[in-house]
């Protein structure tokens, strides 16, 4: 029930964000949906990311559109599974999250384009490990890069690699933290 009601708060807190970012003026310029895997000696990861992104305040969309740049705002969602057969205490579980503090740059115009993202966020696991503590709330900072392909107006091909660093950020006394590099694919709508 505990993970139901994490569940629906973070995605009373997307919808509410996304809300209040319109109400302001900041209009969804795209979305994307894209699955994710990976790991590390530690652990295996499979998730499902989706994101809004919103256009930059004007004088820094502006600035970086005369350079060729694209820059989004990102809401990033994620509902993820994580394989853990590590010894001694083998323990797999789910974990969702948000990150609400994410940015991507999408450099040059052609169909065929390289980007750069990262950011920070928040994620809820089940997840009883003592390297990560006892479950509960983590900082998710990930950064990354990846190319984007137009295959028609309106809809990209997105290949993503992203490293990220999930930890209680020294609030708990256990902090060990997980490292995990990532692949991306999906699709972006604008």
């Amino acid at each position: 029930m505990r993970t139901v009601r994490t569940v629906l708060a973070a995605l009373l807190m997307v919808a509410c964000s996304v809300a209040l970012a319109h109400a302001d003026g900041l209009w969804v310029q795209d979305t994307q949906i894209r699955i994710a895997g990976g790991g590390s000696r530690r652990v295996q990861y499979y998730a499902l990311h989706g994101d809004v992104g919103f256009k930059f305040w004007s004088c820094a969309d502006g600035w970086l559109t005369d350079h060729g740049v694209t820059g989004r705002w990102l809401i990033e969602p994620w509902v993820g599974f994580v394989n853990d057969e590590h010894q001694p205490h083998p323990n797999n579980g789910v974990e969702i999250g948000v990150n609400p503090l994410f940015g991507r740059l999408t450099f040059g115009g052609a169909r065929l384009r390289p980007f750069l993202e990262g950011g920070e966020g928040i994620l809820y696991t089940d997840r009883r490990k003592s390297t990560l503590g006892n479950g509960g709330f983590f900082f998710a900072s990930q950064i990354g890069g990846g190319l984007e392909y137009d295959i028609r107006p309106g809809l990209a091909f997105t290949f993503a690699l992203r490293y990220r660093h999930i930890s209680t950020a020294g609030i708990t006394s256990s902090n060990a933290g997980l490292n995990t590099p990532m692949a991306l694919i999906g699709l972006t709508f604008r």
